[in-house]
């Protein structure tokens, strides 16, 4: 981090650091949570060959579509949530002045936003374990880790935001 702007205290800087780790590794920890949702499916998949869900057979006739177009909407609906919510949360944050209040936003929206870009790999898991849906379950994960990655913390975003610098791209 640079020493420009009000930031330049050696006591924040650590703060800045310790706070950043955190969230850094609460990010790291929810890919991994992906990867945990991945193997469990594939081994029940390969253990229970042809995997059909544990309530295929008491689903009622006709009620399979329903359900995972239930279950895409919910996925979206998530995606939308955490697009507006981070939006709107980033523009309260970036009119903070308070250093130690732009920290603290910047960390719990992180630990917000990575919390609900796991929905969609949940709500896969769930559809593949009800229905038996493989290939959903891996479009569900793909959006999860997608936006995982656009919702990782950045030092150097962080660091703008503290700055008062504005962003490359505007929200």
């Amino acid at each position: 981090m640079t020493s420009a702007g009000p930031v330049s205290n050696p006591v924040f800087l650590e703060k800045f650091r310790r706070v950043f780790k955190s969230a850094s590794l609460f990010g790291l920890e929810q890919i991994a949570a992906l990867a945990v949702y991945l193997l469990l499916e594939e081994i029940l998949r390969a253990r229970r060959r042809p995997f059909l869900g544990f309530a295929s057979g008491s689903l009622p006739t006709g009620s399979r579509p329903i359900l995972r177009y239930a279950f895409y909407a919910a996925a979206v609906l998530a995606v939308f949530i955490v697009r507006f919510v981070h939006g709107r949360k980033m523009r309260t944050i970036e009119t903070t002045d308070d250093p130690d209040l732009i920290l603290n936003g910047l960390s719990r929206m992180s630990f917000f936003a990575l919390l609900l870009a796991e929905i969609p790999a949940v709500l896969g898991l769930i559809l593949f374990l009800i229905a038996g849906y493989n290939r959903d379950f891996y479009v569900f994960l793909f959006v999860s880790l997608v936006l995982n990655f656009m919702y990782f913390p950045r030092m150097k975003t962080w660091e703008d935001i503290l700055q008062k610098k504005p962003a490359a791209c505007p929200r």
